[in-house]
């Protein structure tokens, strides 16, 4: 890959994959696209209002230093991860600005972005915005999805 490109997944389908039997193929695949030039960023909602109730068992989901210790194992790198802020009213609004947000802080076209996720609504936006998409669905599993940006 001679130029740079970004890779958004949302945290929720990395913990999904982490779960299921192919954990450490798709842990490589995002290794290896990182060191084909991908830069990785896992994105997740982040609540208005932090409380107990939102709180997560540390060893119930990965957080952030789990995925980035995982990923340095099998030679990755995970630049960053990505909160964006929930908001029953503008929700749409909040995506499309994170959107924006990351393409600008990795200076960057949104033809050099790629998601993949099985969120219907942050995909549309993101075909809105001319990002390539990748849905996660029934069919379609992350590493499946993965391996097609491999080249």
């Amino acid at each position: 890959m001679n130029r740079q490109a970004l890779l958004l997944v949302s945290r929720r389908d990395l913990i999904d994959a982490f779960a299921s039997p192919e954990a450490d193929q798709v842990i490589r695949s995002l290794a290896g696209l990182t060191q084909q030039g991908y830069q990785l960023v896992a994105t997740a909602n982040q609540p208005d209002e932090w409380t107990k109730n939102n709180a997560v068992s540390r060893r119930s989901k990965p957080g952030p230093k789990r995925l980035r210790d995982r990923l340095a194992e099998a030679g990755g790198v995970l630049d960053g991860v990505y909160y964006i802020p929930q908001s029953l009213l503008t929700q749409r609004t909040k995506r499309e600005e994170a959107l924006k947000d990351l393409i600008s802080r990795f200076g960057l076209q949104a033809n050099d972005c790629h998601l993949v996720s099985s969120n219907k609504k942050l995909i549309s936006v993101a075909e809105s915005l001319g990002i390539n998409i990748y849905k996660i669905n029934d069919k379609e599993e992350l590493q499946a999805l993965l391996a097609t940006l491999r080249k």
